[in-house]
C-alpha cells in the first residue's frame, strides 16, 4: 500500500464579501481521483440554475497526472466550463501557465494564471 498523497480537495472559501470555489490538486492525479471528485462537484452544481462561479485552482502541489486523468479533466471542462465565470489558476509557471492559457481559449469564462495567491484573489473579486 502506498502512502503517496494525491487527490483534489474542493471547498468554498470567502474573500471579503465574495465566495469562491477552491480546488487544491496534490501529487500525481489519477482517473480514480476524478471518479471520486466529479460526482461531488456535480451534486454541488445541481441546485444552481444560472451558475456564475468564481474559482481558485491551486496547482502548486500538483506533480502531474495520468493520461486518463488528463482526459477526465478535459471532459469536466467541456461539461461544466460555461458555469465558471472566472477561474484563477495558482501555480508554478511553465507548463501550468501554458495549460491555463490553452484552457482560456476553449472556455467561455475567463481563466488567468497567477504565481501569487493575493493577486489571484484580487482578480477574482
Amino acid at each position: 500500500m502506498s502512502n503517496e498523497r494525491h487527490g483534489i480537495s474542493i471547498g468554498i472559501e470567502r474573500n471579503g464579501d465574495d465566495f469562491y470555489l477552491s480546488f487544491i490538486a496534490t501529487g500525481s492525479l489519477t482517473h480514480d481521483d476524478y471518479e471520486r471528485m466529479v460526482p461531488l462537484l456535480e451534486s454541488a452544481l445541481i441546485g444552481i440554475r444560472e451558475p456564475d462561479i468564481h474559482a481558485l485552482a491551486d496547482l502548486r502541489e500538483l506533480e502531474g497526472m495520468s493520461l486518463h486523468a488528463a482526459w477526465d479533466d478535459i471532459k469536466l471542462g467541456f461539461s461544466h466550463g460555461k458555469e465558471f465565470k472566472k477561474m484563477a489558476v495558482l501555480g508554478r509557471g511553465g507548463l501550468q501557465e501554458w495549460m491555463s492559457k490553452m484552457a482560456d481559449w476553449f472556455t467561455p469564462g475567463e481563466i488567468r494564471f497567477f504565481e501569487d495567491k493575493e493577486k489571484a484573489l484580487d482578480w477574482l473579486q
